[in-house]
């Protein structure tokens, strides 16, 4: 009996213990998503998109014949009769200039902007989290190659120990080898600290609580740094957000350039109801109808005035997106440009790569066999580490900066998928 309570407590308490200590796995695509959800600017954006929406349909609306009703009742104190007056009207009232000019199309275009402006913002939260990301990966590589190197060290130290304790060393190799050591775990506990640092932020901006638990899912660095250089045409450029908030502004100012119009254009009215009259003297009860245009006869030139802001505004716009475009081609070339340059460094890496391997091979046989000092062998392994160290970073920051075209040019869905 006793056998059987303690089974089964290990199943409730022991098991359950061990599942919750299993740390998650967070690939970039669901790191991306996450972020999103959980970016309280790309909420406000989204509910000011939706508020423009909401403009859209009551500009829309206005530009129909509004009614409005009218209930009264009087009492009047006349000599000699004392009576009531009472009447139910409708009153009908159509701007006919916002309904032939659909002024409401200006407000369709701000909906539109509104929606480019969020997706601007959209680029922004995802192109910080995808950097966090990469740069994680960054640092966690460098410290999984300099935790090579601390065990290569470690045998080495064994071996410079046998070595001394045979006499064919002094104990300064030794000494050497743990002061390497020492300098490798200030350099990793640096790089834990940075790497720590920037987990605790994407994990505040994906809203995850215990950042112990979790792990992020390398990213294959190698296979991305083959690839073809993305290309760059014209129609990237108008797919950037911030390109296209400025087309549909442009577009809505130009459509209230015309609107101005509208102001000069007849209004129509109509009224009716009926006239419960308690006047002795007077008809009697009557229906009333009423229908007529009121016509805008001198505005003093604010119909002008308006019209010429609002073709000033439109150059300025013009204007504004011109650099816009400019600036963001200049920064689509130069990206472009650094990542070829990054990729001939790479090559020139790997290249010194085989060098440094051979180098670091003879320099382990050779202080076995005596034929080189110990500050030789730490040298050789310092640049192995070093090297492939550099080869590791220039990758990711290849990533990067192609994470900061994909940014650009508007495809997230490609750095979803690296």
């Amino acid at each position: 009996m006793r056998v059987k309570r303690f089974t089964t407590f290990l199943v409730l308490v022991v098991f359950p213990v061990i599942g919750t200590a299993r740390s998650a796995t967070l690939t970039l695509k669901d790191c991306l998503l996450r972020v999103q959800q959980n970016s309280h600017i790309l909420q406000a954006y989204q509910h000011r998109a939706e508020a423009s929406r909401k403009n859209y349909q009551f500009e829309k609306a206005r530009t129909l014949p509004q009614f409005s009703g009218e209930l009264s009742r009087e009492q009047r104190y006349l000599q000699p009769f004392r009576f009531r007056q009472q009447w139910a009207l409708v009153h009908g009232d159509w701007a006919l200039g916002d309904f032939l000019l659909k002024t409401a199309r200006a407000a369709d275009q701000d909906m539109l902007m509104a929606g480019a402006e969020k997706e601007q913002i959209r680029l922004q939260v995802v192109r910080r989290a995808a950097l966090l990301y990469v740069n994680y990966l960054q640092k966690q590589a460098s410290i999984d190659l300099l935790q090579r190197r601390v065990n290569l060290l470690k045998v080495h130290h064994d071996v410079a120990r046998a070595l001394w304790q045979a006499g064919t060393r002094t104990q300064l190799d030794v000494l050497q080898t743990e002061s390497q050591l020492s300098q490798l775990a200030e350099q990793m506990a640096v790089l834990d600290m940075q790497q720590q640092n920037l987990l605790q932020e994407l994990m505040r901006l994906t809203g995850w609580q215990q950042a112990d638990s979790l792990r992020l899912q390398p990213i294959d660095a190698v296979a991305i740094c083959a690839r073809p250089l993305p290309e760059a045409g014209d129609e990237l450029l108008q797919s950037n957000p911030l390109v296209r908030a400025l087309d549909f502004r442009i577009k809505a100012q130009r459509i209230r350039t015309l609107n101005a119009r509208a102001q000069q254009l007849p209004h129509v009215y109509v009224d009716g109801g009926f006239f419960a009259d308690g006047d002795p003297s007077g008809d009697g009860n009557y229906w009333q109808v009423d229908a007529g245009i009121t016509l805008p006869l001198f505005q003093w030139g604010t119909t002008k005035y308006q019209r010429q802001r609002s073709q000033a505004l439109v150059q300025s716009l013009e204007s504004r997106k011109k650099d816009v475009q400019r600036e963001l081609k200049i920064n689509i070339e130069q990206t472009l440009e650094k990542m070829r340059k990054l990729k001939r460094v790479l090559g020139l890496q790997q290249s010194r790569l085989q060098t440094v391997e051979k180098t670091f091979r003879f320099a382990e046989a050779n202080y076995q066999a005596g034929l080189i000092t110990n500050l030789d062998y730490l040298s050789a392994q310092q640049q192995l580490t070093a090297t492939k160290i550099a080869i590791q970073e220039t990758q990711l920051e290849y990533v990067m900066n192609l994470v900061e075209f994909y940014i650009m040019t508007n495809q997230v869905g490609k750095i979803e998928v690296m």
